[in-house]
């Protein structure tokens, strides 16, 4: 039965290995496609110049893009912020109706 329960972890394992080995394929090979040479040599003065241009309005697009990107986490921390108070109010509000004695009215105490 043991020998079973090993192969079965043995996959489980390699399995686990396999797909860590897959994300990061994938993650080198975004950021080859990112990474682009830089190839300057044997280029003219003009021709660095248009390169350092290229680069510099890459730059700041890959800029606007993190501006937006950090705009947009901290608006959605914040609604995370506003929902999780309301979530508290709402149990609260369920929790106090039913803790401690209920009210009878009449002579009943």
């Amino acid at each position: 039965m043991s020998l079973h329960y090993g192969s079965y972890l043995h996959k489980t394992e390699s399995r686990k290995g396999g797909k860590k080995q897959t994300e990061r394929e994938k993650k080198k090979k975004i950021l080859a496609d990112r990474r682009k040479p830089l190839e300057t040599e044997n280029l003219g003065e003009e021709k660095l110049k248009e390169k350092a241009r290229e680069l510099a309005d890459w730059l700041m697009q890959l800029e606007g893009e993190k501006f937006d990107l950090s705009e947009n986490l901290k608006r959605q921390k914040y609604e995370i912020s506003l929902l999780q108070i309301r979530v508290q109010e709402q149990m609260g509000k369920f929790s106090k109706a039913t803790r401690g004695k209920a009210k009878v009215g009449g002579r009943w105490k």
